[in-house]
């Protein structure tokens, strides 16, 4: 039996990558996801009259977040970044400047049944990431945060968003190339008279170009498009609408191989002033990590999108929270870790600390799967607590410009 209102149960995540070829990649370990939109508007108003002459509507404000337990695994943050596999060295803020991603949320009618409808967030680009440890105890999470102009919901015979990856084989230069959407068969567009496709992307020696229909590319219904000057080794990607999955069947999927979660006793922290002595901070209760890529966001005459959204700078904080005991973090800060000095001053605080997290499989730490390193971090602020009858508590915040994410553990020791 159908469920009366939709569950959790029933809803799953999907990440479209828009660059190169990689594929969708279904999020797993997702706890919580918030998709909506703004209407931003404007009254119009003339003399001579009370009442609103029109409405001008600005370009929507679409927004989502993405919670998700850390389970380990690098695909989430590769599907975010537009990447098939692991960059050398790993992940750098400046690996998700110009990706863009659909982010879809399959909402079926029960678990395992029937799809009701797809939740749309299109063209998104990525605002922040953060990793937290809320405490010593809990299960480590990431967090993402989104935005972009777009928003649909797709229901009845457009309720299922479809994906066709081609590459064109040799032999083609500037030539027609003809591409079957048979399976299953593209649904009008209720919306705008005589349109099946949604969305064609080119991708191109690297570069990503959305096509234009009639002078880059040609639909026929029910199902033939052509491609009008493809070139050997392109890559096309075709967005549309369907009633159904067609023979390749659902594509949401639940992952029962990797971890369900780690837990904090599972993580190992570590600070280092340039070249000095790397100290294990074995007293912490709570850390964060927060990336914010500060993008612009402008439109442009003539699109009803905020086309420019280049990221002007980088923000990554780092909030570390623990027990007092004989100041090991401002040793660090100092630069004089392991020297007992005698002294702690932030006028002498040093500006090229290094923060390591190493994420293991279990709390034997002998498995690496994760981990996140900032450089060049410098001291922001210090707060030191202590209450009559209890333990005092300290907190110690840094920032930098610059966040390192990967599954490969020298890439972290680096």
């Amino acid at each position: 039996m159908a469920n009366e209102i939709n569950h959790g149960s029933s809803i799953k995540p999907v990440i479209v990558p828009w660059n190169g070829s990689t594929l969708a990649t279904n999020v797993d370990r997702a706890i919580n996801i918030s998709g909506g939109v703004t209407q931003p508007s404007e009254n119009v108003y003339e003399l001579g009259r009370l009442q609103k002459v029109c409405t001008d509507l600005k370009i929507l404000e679409e927004k989502c977040t993405l919670n998700q337990l850390e389970y380990g695994e690098i695909d989430t943050y590769l599907a975010l970044a537009n990447k098939a596999a692991l960059p050398s060295g790993g992940l750098q803020l400046s690996d998700f400047d110009d990706a863009l991603v659909d982010i879809i949320s399959v909402i079926k009618d029960k678990f395992a049944g029937t799809v009701e409808q797809t939740l749309w967030l299109p063209k998104l680009s990525l605002n922040s990431i953060a990793f937290n440890v809320a405490n010593a105890e809990a299960r480590l999470e990431r967090n993402f945060d989104l935005g972009g102009d777009f928003f649909k919901i797709l229901k009845n015979t457009n309720k299922i968003y479809i994906q066709k990856i081609i590459t064109v084989p040799s032999g083609y230069s500037a030539a027609p190339y003809a591409i079957s959407l048979a399976d299953p068969v593209p649904a009008v567009d209720p919306n705008v008279s005589g349109k099946y496709i949604q969305r064609v992307l080119r991708v191109r020696s690297g570069v990503t170009t959305e096509l234009d229909l009639t002078t880059d590319y040609t639909f026929s219904a029910p199902s033939s498009l052509s491609i009008l000057l493809a070139t050997s080794a392109d890559i096309i990607k075709v967005v549309y609408t369907a009633a159904s999955f067609g023979t390749a069947g659902d594509y949401t999927a639940l992952n029962d191989a990797d971890l369900c979660y780690i837990n904090a006793d599972s993580v190992k922290v570590t600070l280092q002033s340039g070249v000095g002595t790397e100290v294990e901070l074995d007293r912490l209760t709570g850390l964060s990590l927060t990336a914010t890529l500060n993008r612009i966001s402008e439109g442009v005459i003539g699109l009803q999108e905020k086309l420019l959204k280049n990221v002007e700078s980088y923000d990554v904080k780092v909030a570390l929270s623990g027990r007092v005991k004989n100041s090991p973090i401002e040793d660090v800060l100092m630069g004089q870790a392991g020297n007992n000095w005698g002294i702690i001053d932030p006028n002498e605080f040093k500006t090229d600390i290094i923060v390591r997290v190493y994420i293991y499989e279990d709390a034997t730490k002998t498995v690496f799967k994760m981990g996140y390193k900032s450089t060049g971090c410098s001291f922001s602020d210090d707060t030191q607590d202590v209450a009559a009858n209890a333990f005092a508590s300290k907190a110690i915040n840094l920032s930098s410009d610059n966040m390192l994410i990967s599954n490969v553990e020298i890439d972290i020791d680096a």
